[in-house]
């Protein structure tokens, strides 16, 4: 649980960090624009950390190279949790609750039993629900407990990176659209959203690439796009929400850091633009194709590789999204 005279002491301090939070559908450029910002020295670069407890609990690697239960960074955050919340991450990495997230590729089967999944789904229902309701009715549908838990919880975990790290910018890449906008709506002057966009023939071929079937490589991009545009801005303010393309960062990355660091209200750093110049700490990341010496580099093999009957399937299925993206 969060201690209520710590949580009450943390939001009533004075913050001097801010949240820059990205949003895009799976296989869209997340991790190397969540890299790319985190070559600056004011940015810690954190991944999808939403999946912190999975990460923890299943021994997974960190960013760095080293396992993420011994990680120096993290063993930081780690010791100021039990410190100030009671809650030891490595006996229990699911004690801290964090937002909804349900794993796809290597999952904690001891944790994402059935009951929990349809928790999950329950909750997600009721969100669901509350996105189709005017404005002003959202107040009389309140988000659930446990969600609400959770952002607090995701907000005390930042200060204590942004503390223990000595950054002023955290970077989450756990691209859950509905807790960005949950988080927005708490913390207005904490919280800004980047809404990263990539050409759906791009999304497509890298899931069917991966062995997924046509419907699967499709839905996924284009579900999130179509849930994802209309809420993000209907409901986060216009000074705080970029739109930004992946194409645009992997083939000017210079132009585009430029662009993201005057969103985060920081001066662009040159050292940004090589990914092997500090060291990250993200969590579940597919940061591993970003290894020293592979850079930043676009990729558009969809231009050759896909044709034919594969590239007349997402055009039926996806090509009005992807017109709407701004992609032709």
């Amino acid at each position: 649980m969060i201690y209520p005279n710590y949580d009450q002491a943390k939001r009533n301090a004075q913050d001097d960090f801010r949240v820059l939070y990205i949003c895009s559908a799976a296989r869209s450029g997340s991790t190397l624009t969540d890299m790319f910002l985190g070559g600056h020295s004011k940015i810690a670069s954190l991944g999808e950390v939403d999946l912190l407890g999975k990460a923890i609990s299943l021994n997974a690697t960190c960013s760095c190279g080293d396992k993420l239960r011994v990680c120096v960074q993290w063993r930081k955050i780690f010791d100021a949790v039990l410190a100030f919340q009671g809650i030891d991450l490595i006996k229990d990495p699911y004690k801290l609750k964090l937002w909804d997230i349900i794993a796809f590729n290597e999952i904690d089967y001891q944790q994402q039993k059935p009951a929990y999944r349809l928790a999950i789904n329950l909750r997600k229902a009721w969100m669901e629900i509350r996105d189709h309701l005017p404005h002003g009715l959202r107040k009389d549908f309140p988000i659930p407990p446990t969600l609400l838990k959770a952002l607090h919880n995701k907000m005390n975990l930042y200060r204590e990176i942004s503390s223990c790290w000595n950054k002023s910018i955290i970077v989450d890449s756990s691209k859950v659209f509905r807790e960005a906008i949950e988080l927005h709506q708490r913390w207005p002057d904490l919280v800004k959203v980047i809404l990263l966009i990539r050409d759906g023939r791009g999304v497509y071929l890298s899931r069917r690439s991966s062995g997924r079937s046509q419907f699967e490589s499709v839905h996924g991009w284009l579900s999130y796009y179509r849930r994802a545009l209309p809420l993000l801005e209907s409901h986060i303010t216009p000074g705080s929400l970029l739109k930004i393309r992946y194409e645009d960062i992997a083939s000017d990355p210079r132009k585009a850091g430029q662009l993201l660091c005057d969103f985060a209200g920081i001066s662009f750093e040159p050292n940004m633009l090589d990914l092997a110049q500090s060291t990250r700490h993200l969590v579940n990341g597919n940061y591993t194709k970003f290894s020293p010496g592979k850079g930043i580099r676009l990729d558009e093999r969809w231009l050759t590789e896909l044709n034919g009957e594969e590239l007349d399937f997402f055009e039926r299925i996806g090509g009005n999204m992807n017109h709407r993206l701004g992609y032709r």
